[in-house]
């Protein structure tokens, strides 16, 4: 039996840090397309669980999401994405991920 893998499902902005950590990483640009992508992933990778940006799990079709629901795999699990709060930038968030990282506030230019 072969053993079941991980795989992420994400939008094109936030595959490279999943990437980064060596996960399977499929972009998707909406929820019929992350739909398409889950069922893929399940045949040909093996997933047993599946990692989505929340965005993508809450435009997925309704009937699909119950259909995940009831099912007992792959297990999708939504993660929220960065949340860019007002006065927040990329930039911002960069810098403390890496301070939270290192222990150490960089400056980036």
């Amino acid at each position: 039996m072969n053993p079941k893998r991980l795989a992420v499902i994400t939008s094109p902005g936030l595959s490279a840090g999943f990437a980064l950590a060596g996960v399977s990483v499929v972009e998707a640009t909406d929820g019929r397309d992350a739909a398409s992508r889950i069922e893929r992933a399940v045949e040909e990778m093996n997933a047993g669980v599946v990692i989505i940006d929340e965005p993508l799990y809450a435009d997925l079709p309704e009937d699909f999401r119950r259909a995940l629901q009831r099912s007992a795999t792959p297990v999708v699990i939504p993660v929220p994405g960065p949340d860019w709060a007002e006065g927040a930038s990329a930039h911002e968030y960069i810098v403390e991920i890496l301070r939270r990282a290192i222990g150490y506030r960089v400056r980036l230019q």
